[in-house]
């Protein structure tokens, strides 16, 4: 009898451990290096196993076949989860944004603007940093789904203490709260002068409140549609991505609760302006931005998201395209990335070295534009506006200063408040739009 099961465990295990190596290996190239290595991955292992215990080599068939089925199961769960993904992706681009009819009362709606959150006061920092340090979705590493929670342990170990210094110093806490909270009621503001009666809240992935408040606070309300509206401009599944998944996930209890993407808006002209006129802020009455060198400096991602098609730089591109278009600036400036952790290798290049670069160019006069957040947090109060200031002046740049962060700017509220309409859309509006370029077209051909 306890042969038998030494011989069904053998099986099972690998049976169980071709699962998540199918599931690795579907993200290579067929026939690639990478790709063989995870389909024989299991294999040392099993031999190890059939050795020590001495298994009847009649075990070896039964083995290749689970070996091969949990393979296949692997594979095509991660198939799934990229088709939903990839999905996800693709209907951030912006011309592919073509209205869909929904016909839903304002007073069933539910906005909830999506942030990944931030510790309010030193003592939230250890749980903010366990949150996101174990977020599989935005930390990936081989084998990291055995040993991600280690990983998130060592992480909170050698940074904890450094950490709650930075946010000490900013005030005890993240701004975040404080300013999605603000953004939010600007929002439901806006809305309401617009005649639309449409609450409005916020979800966070690593801070309360969480996706699961979110959706519970949306029953209690009775509300049948819940619009996911990012405040990422620039879609990346690190981050808007994420905050669907957890979204769509905590809603899986509520099958009444429909839950609408919202469309993208970092073209929006109204966002443009925001950072237009922040900059414009930025500058003295008798200065000129002509003599500053611009730096946008993005929220950094690791490599490998670009490599599963994000298109997160792409965007950042475009908008910074639309600003130097509104500033008519055709030179002088750049695009970098900041706050890369960890031995991944993350976008590039690096807002330091690009700092050093202008720098042995003997430029002295930069305006730093956090060209990726709507808020001011963390990255941009601490490392920008106090580390690489520190950082410019010690390379010799004598002029540093940053744009503010565009916060509740009356243009991207604008922008906020016309994609909540945009992606509310009623049947009723779109019939109107229809018969009013149905007339223009006519006028235009007499």
């Amino acid at each position: 009898m306890h042969e038998i099961f030494i011989y069904f465990t053998a099986i099972f295990i690998a049976f169980l451990i071709n699962i998540p190596c199918g599931y690795i290996r579907e993200k290579y190239p067929k026939f690639s290096f990478k790709w063989f290595f995870w389909i024989h991955a299991s294999i040392p292992l099993l031999i190890y196993i059939r050795v020590t215990e001495h298994l009847n080599p009649w075990i070896i068939p039964f083995s290749i076949l689970t070996a091969i089925t949990g393979q296949i199961i692997g594979s095509r769960w991660k198939q799934k989860r990229m088709s939903v993904q990839e999905r996800e992706k693709i209907d951030q681009i912006d011309h592919l944004n073509i209205i869909k009819p929904h016909n839903i009362e304002d007073s069933k709606v539910l906005v909830a603007l999506l942030n990944m959150g931030g510790p309010r006061t030193n003592d939230d920092v250890k749980d903010f940093q366990k949150h996101l340090f174990s977020d599989p979705l935005l930390i990936r590493f081989p084998l990291s789904f055995l040993f991600q929670k280690i990983f998130a342990w060592i992480l909170i170990k050698v940074r904890l203490k450094a950490v709650k210094t930075l946010y000490q110093e900013i005030g005890g806490g993240s701004p975040i709260y404080k300013s999605t909270t603000a953004q939010a009621q600007a929002l439901r503001q806006e809305l309401k002068r617009r005649g639309r009666d449409i609450d409005v809240t916020f979800s966070f992935n690593y801070s309360p409140p969480f996706a699961q408040d979110t959706i519970e606070k949306a029953q209690r309300n009775r509300k049948k549609t819940l619009l996911a509206l990012s405040l990422y401009p620039h879609f990346s599944k690190a981050t808007t991505g994420s905050n669907l998944f957890y979204l769509k996930k905590a809603a899986l209890k509520y099958p009444d609760i429909n839950i609408i993407n919202a469309s993208s808006y970092y073209l929006h002209e109204g966002y443009i302006q925001a950072f237009i006129e922040r900059i414009n802020e930025a500058l003295r009455v008798d200065e000129s931005l002509d003599d500053f060198y611009l730096l946008f400096s993005a929220h950094g991602l690791p490599l490998y998201f670009l490599t599963e098609g994000d298109p997160y730089p792409f965007q950042i591109a475009e908008t910074v395209a639309g600003i130097l278009q509104k500033l008519n600036r055709t030179d002088r400036w750049v695009i970098s990335y900041q706050s890369a952790v960890g031995p991944l290798q993350w976008l590039k290049p690096a807002t330091d070295q690009m700092l050093k670069a202008l720098a042995r160019r003997g430029i002295i006069k930069i305006i730093v534009i956090p060209v990726s957040f709507v808020g001011d947090h963390i990255e941009t109060i601490s490392e920008i506006n106090v580390e690489y200031r520190e950082l410019a002046h010690h390379l010799g740049i004598h002029d540093f200063r940053m744009s503010k962060a565009i916060e509740c700017h009356p243009g991207f509220i604008q922008a906020l408040a016309d994609t909540v309409e945009k992606s509310l859309i009623s049947n009723e509006t779109l019939k109107k739009n229809f018969s009013k370029n149905k007339i223009s077209s006519k006028l235009q051909k007499v």
